[in-house]
């Protein structure tokens, strides 16, 4: 009796494929300027507006902090992914009754641009908080007592815990994602990201320089996972000049 052989790749053996493929338009990952812009905008919110915006905060009206506490906590990892998750769900079980081959098509490139996020936010968010607790920046709330410079590396307290601002770093991940995703609407979602961000100065728990780290270091992730799937040919394309990942919102229409 013959054995039947199962000549079909693996899901590894599938994606390397695609990755060889594509290798002559690989484009590097701009890391340097990138750096250069981040270390630099951090530098200037860090020595010139981290004492007066950090100190402003207390006085700010009450409505004001009341909404930015509200609104603060859709960069809480556990809400986006929370959010990814249910909408990945929904579109598993809709993809299973789905018959038409390029219906279920466009379901599969859904879930891909899913997984895209969800990665980078999830990088983001363990980098984050490793940074968080090396650092061990004093918060504003003990402003009085340790100031700016006040830093307590591997200090496991919540007050010590300031640099960079994990909420801006979520965020930062999240909505550069989706402006990476939906460059139709990117200045909506980077101005959404900003004003989000800023309510982590607002309710008085970072500096403006926490926030500043934490959106550069989210919109960091988001742009090298978004060069990372376009080498595999996934959810981003790489135009034969090497420009910036593009996404292939055409399959979706």
């Amino acid at each position: 009796m013959s054995e039947t052989v199962d000549r079909r790749p693996s899901s590894w053996g599938y994606l390397r494929k695609r990755y060889e493929a594509r290798r002559t338009i690989h484009r590097r990952v701009p890391w340097k300027w990138f750096a250069f812009s981040a270390v630099n905008a951090i530098a200037i919110a860090f020595f010139v507006f981290d004492r007066p915006l950090g100190l402003a905060a207390k006085d700010l009206a009450p409505p004001l902090i009341s909404i930015a506490g509200d609104v603060t906590d859709i960069g809480r990892l556990a809400w986006i992914l929370a959010g990814i998750s249910t909408i990945f769900a929904t579109g598993y079980l809709v993809r299973r009754r789905l018959w038409k081959v390029r219906r279920r098509f466009r379901m599969v490139y859904f879930g891909q641009m899913t997984a895209y996020v969800a990665l980078s936010v999830l990088l983001t968010a363990i980098v984050a908080n490793v940074l968080k607790f090396a650092i061990g920046r004093a918060r504003p709330l003990i402003y009085d007592q340790e100031g700016i410079f006040s830093f307590a590396p591997f200090n496991m307290h919540f007050l010590h815990q300031s640099f960079p601002s994990g909420h801006s770093a979520n965020i930062g991940a999240l909505f550069v994602s989706l402006a990476l995703l939906f460059p139709r609407f990117r200045l909506g979602f980077i101005a959404i990201g900003l004003w989000l961000g800023a309510t982590r100065i607002i309710i008085g728990v970072h500096y403006p320089s926490d926030v500043a780290a934490g959106l550069a270091l989210g919109a960091w992730f988001a742009f090298a996972t978004s060069i990372l799937f376009a080498r595999f040919g996934l959810v981003f394309s790489i135009g034969r000049d090497g420009g910036w990942p593009t996404p292939r919102l055409s399959r979706l229409l």
